[in-house]
């Protein structure tokens, strides 16, 4: 059969990373690659393709249409789904992912035939010898008008096969994250330990934390051909003798990489040696989530840690010159004097790179908020980016709220100290790229202004 795999363009009304980020489908290359030998397979990177979903459906004719993304991807999805099935009725369509894992029923659409909602490495190879007539229908997987029934899911598997990267050897020179360039994807554990109460991530495997055996890790390092990794477990900086395992082995394999990766102030701030010698390996930039530096938020979000774990963690990566993209959770509680805590604070630890994500109660995560206090419904999918407000100010009007969003970005990333650094730092090329992404955002959130300029 000829099998398309398609990652979905986002949004217009999607207010995020991809302006500034663009990594490879690894989920999509993992699929492919399990059933690559029996079939004629294809990835199309849709926010990198200048053509449209119809070019594809009508120059490729594929038997079977498989689709990933996030929440903000379901209307895409549907369209692509139903965009397929006018074209031919006989066109089967799969649809799996993160997503649709956790919350299947958002998928239940007349236009998808199938949906993976659980351990897709063996489900999914199956369901493709289904379709073929070769096996029985597989555990784990919807179809149309079926909902989930816990009880009789199988219990989770967390192979994980190494994907065929030149399956998507068009786009690989155009994949990046903020100043990594032609990065690689890898992953190297499922789920996380910790349970904050915003967190999706860990609905996933439903609170379950699996590791890869290190040695397969370095297996699959060993064969990627960039120089720059990302790894995104959820918190790769979870257990000390793991990482010194890695650290370890890396050096004995003669590997030479730069990663960027995941990790939880506390790791690095209970740490600092091991930093030091991830550093020594190539270590290059840390994503952490601090979420805040107030500990009655701190609390709330169920951080376990508290803000001068947040300021010892930085003091450690300034030390090192390890860069920090940092994630700040803005509370609907906050008024002006908090955005100017936050912009001081910042500065003061000498953080240069920012996410900041409005606390958004995200399905299933048990972080409920009444639905007269929600700005954005829950079908209103494009806009459950992190990124829009989704629970109404308390204590400053809306629009005066996104203002403060904006001018927290502008005098954290804009900072001039810093500007002159950038220049002899990072390629001219990247500069621009992240220059013209976060021009895309400000006008995105110049459009909110609008939106709410009477609220």
């Amino acid at each position: 059969m000829k099998i398309l795999f398609i990652k979905p363009r986002p949004s217009q009304d999607t207010i995020g990373l991809q302006h500034v980020m663009l990594v490879e489908p690894l989920e999509l290359e993992v699929m492919a690659t399990l059933i690559k030998e029996k079939n004629d397979v294809k990835i199309i990177d849709l926010i990198i393709e200048k053509k449209d979903f119809n070019y594809f459906l009508i120059s490729e004719k594929p038997d079977v249409l498989c689709f990933t993304g996030y929440i903000t991807d379901i209307p895409a999805i549907k369209y692509y789904c139903d965009t397929a099935k006018k074209f031919s009725e006989d066109i089967i369509t799969i649809v799996g992912g993160v997503h649709c894992e956790v919350c299947p029923e958002d998928f239940d659409h007349y236009s998808v035939d199938y949906r993976v909602i659980r351990n897709a490495v063996i489900s999914f190879p199956v369901l493709i010898s289904f379709i073929n007539n070769k096996t029985c229908f597989p555990e784990g997987v919807l179809k149309r008008n079926d909902t989930i029934n816990q009880a009789k899911l199988p219990d989770f598997n967390f192979d994980f096969p190494i994907a065929d990267r030149s399956l998507t050897k068009r786009y690989r020179y155009k994949y990046f994250y903020i100043f990594h360039n032609k990065i690689a994807l890898i992953k190297t554990a499922f789920g996380c330990p910790y349970k904050c109460s915003f967190c999706f991530c860990r609905r996933i495997t439903d609170d379950i934390y699996i590791k890869r055996p290190i040695r397969d890790v370095i297996d699959e390092l060993k064969g990627i051909k960039e120089k720059e990794i990302y790894i995104v477990d959820d918190d790769f900086l979870c257990e000390k003798k793991r990482v010194l395992e890695f650290i370890e082995t890396v050096k004995k394999a003669n590997i030479y990489k730069k990663y960027l990766i995941y990790s939880r102030a506390d790791f690095i701030a209970d740490n600092p040696d091991i930093v030091r010698q991830f550093k020594d390996i190539g270590l290059k930039t840390v994503i952490i989530g601090f979420e805040s530096f107030n500990d009655d938020e701190l609390k709330f979000y169920k951080k376990n840690t508290n803000s001068s774990i947040n300021f010892k963690a930085m003091e450690i990566l300034n030390r090192n010159k390890i860069d920090c993209f940092a994630t700040i959770i803005i509370n609907p509680l906050w008024d002006d004097n908090d955005f100017k805590n936050i912009q001081n604070t910042l500065k003061q630890i000498k953080i240069h790179y920012i996410n900041l994500q409005p606390l958004t109660p995200l399905p299933e995560t048990g972080l409920f908020v009444e639905r007269k206090k929600l700005l954005i419904s829950h079908d209103d999918y494009t806009k459950w980016d992190l990124a829009h407000v989704a629970i109404k100010p308390e204590k400053i009007s809306i629009k005066r709220f996104y203002e403060n969003i904006i001018k927290t970005y502008e005098v954290i990333l804009f900072q001039p100290k810093y500007l002159l650094l950038y220049l002899f730092k990072y390629p001219p090329v990247s500069l621009f790229r992240m220059v013209l992404g976060v021009i895309k955002v400000r006008i995105q959130y110049m459009n909110k202004l609008k939106e709410f300029k009477n609220v």
